[in-house]
């Protein structure tokens, strides 16, 4: 039968290879040039970069498992890199997580933490690593905040360690973050032993370790992708979706589609049929700085907290000299123009890490101002199943039913599910 996807996203992506594999006939459309949604590649001076920096670790088995399967050797796409996040801040020596050392994990980390911020962050980490069952098991979330004021966590702590750490996982302010989806990433990565930890470097530009190796191997398979099509509305009539018309009011007749887009779109399309929870959306800033090709950090990622940037990437990998700044959620960076923000990010970034020089030889600046859902308090309560109730219409992407905030991983293993799902009726 044939099935259509709207959104050639990393959800899309997943849905696609499933239904392919499991015989279907597949057409995935894409309103963009290029597959990859919000984790695509752009070009800036000629060097291709991502569209926007995304935290990538060793718990996500669901995106390993899938570059594996179409053929990526992931030992090569990604450098892997045990953790050792070190946090630097004007006010407060650097705080350190790391693996290193002679003790076993998690023991490692928590030495590492009591040596750069006491003994006492120490019982406070081991307070959270309590809690987070319960967390995960309540029917009564509460904010981040709330969590971290209830497990009794220092000052110093939530403002060098959590704070930054739930920006960077749920893009959403201590004060609105669903301490249960942030149990659930603790869970899955500081719980989960030393290799669900681990930090996941692309080596190349996220177009070519998803998007790109799944448009051949769908092509391979016989599957049909059109870019540039952006679908205008679904065609529904007494209940059953019979496909879509595009923009320039083309039919493309389906006996099931798959809507993996991001909830805005989904919803601007499914309006006139479906009373969709649309959720709040945060941005995001990536801050591409180009220093002279020997600059290098000496770690992957490093954290900023008590500045406008809060994390900074090594992408020498990539291009020698390359450093990509984060700025997650809110601020007030947003009130900046671009010359203003990349003159204050490099004043931080030599502040903290004074081998940088002053300014950078250039900068480039991607802003995604709906970059992610709002992975607010009580979220879960609001996410939608795949299956709808018009017969053959069915939802995917980052939003759609699964555990996890905004992420890649969310994303594939909504995709992935929602096209098992489908197979199965």
């Amino acid at each position: 039968m044939m099935i259509l996807i709207v959104g050639g996203g990393w959800s899309g992506l997943a849905a696609a290879i499933r239904l392919i594999d499991n015989g279907h006939d597949v057409h995935l459309i894409e309103a963009a040039p290029q597959l990859g949604g919000r984790a695509r590649t752009v070009a800036w001076q000629g060097i291709p970069v991502d569209n926007g920096q995304h935290l990538m670790i060793g718990a996500y088995r669901h995106m390993l498992g899938l570059l594996e399967h179409i053929g990526v050797d992931t030992h090569q796409v990604f450098a892997r890199s045990p953790v050792n996040l070190s946090i630097h801040d004007p006010n407060y020596p650097t705080l350190t997580l790391s693996a290193k050392g002679k003790l076993p994990w998690p023991l490692s980390v928590a030495a590492s933490l009591s040596r750069s911020a006491g003994i006492s962050a120490l019982f406070a980490m081991r307070r959270i690593q309590k809690q987070i069952p319960m967390r995960l098991q309540s029917q009564q979330d509460i904010s981040v905040a709330d969590w971290l004021q209830q497990t009794k966590q220092p000052a110093r702590l939530i403002h060098q360690l959590w704070e930054p750490l739930c920006l960077a996982t749920l893009n959403t302010p201590i004060n609105d973050a669903s301490a249960q989806l942030f149990a659930r990433v603790l869970q899955d990565s500081l719980m989960q032993g030393e290799k669900a930890a681990d930090l996941l470097i692309p080596t190349l530009p996220l177009g070519d370790i998803l998007p790109l190796p799944t448009s051949q191997y769908l092509d391979q398979k016989g599957a049909t992708t059109s870019l540039k099509t952006r679908v205008a509305k679904l065609d529904i009539q007494q209940g059953k979706i019979h496909g879509v018309q595009t923009h320039d009011g083309h039919i493309i007749e389906a006996e099931h589609v798959i809507v993996a887009t991001c909830p805005t779109h989904l919803s601007n399309l499914l309006s006139p049929h479906i009373d969709l929870p649309t959720p709040d959306t945060l941005p995001i800033s990536t801050i591409y700085l180009q220093y002279p090709a020997a600059s290098r950090l000496g770690q992957p990622m490093l954290g900023m907290t008590g500045t406008h940037s809060q994390w900074i990437f090594d992408r020498s990998q990539q291009h020698p000299g390359l450093m990509a700044i984060v700025i997650s959620g809110p601020g007030e960076h947003e009130t900046l123009n671009k010359a203003a923000l990349i003159n204050i990010v490099s004043q931080e970034v030599h502040q903290l890490f004074p081998h940088l020089p002053a300014q950078a030889q250039s900068g480039f600046i991607i802003r995604e101002k709906r970059a992610t859902f709002a992975s607010t308090v009580g979220i879960q309560q609001h996410r939608p199943s795949h299956k709808t109730n018009i017969e053959g219409l069915w939802l995917a992407g980052d939003f759609v039913s699964n555990n996890y905030p905004a992420t890649l991983e969310g994303a594939i293993i909504s995709g992935q599910a929602c096209a098992q799902q489908l197979t199965n009726i």
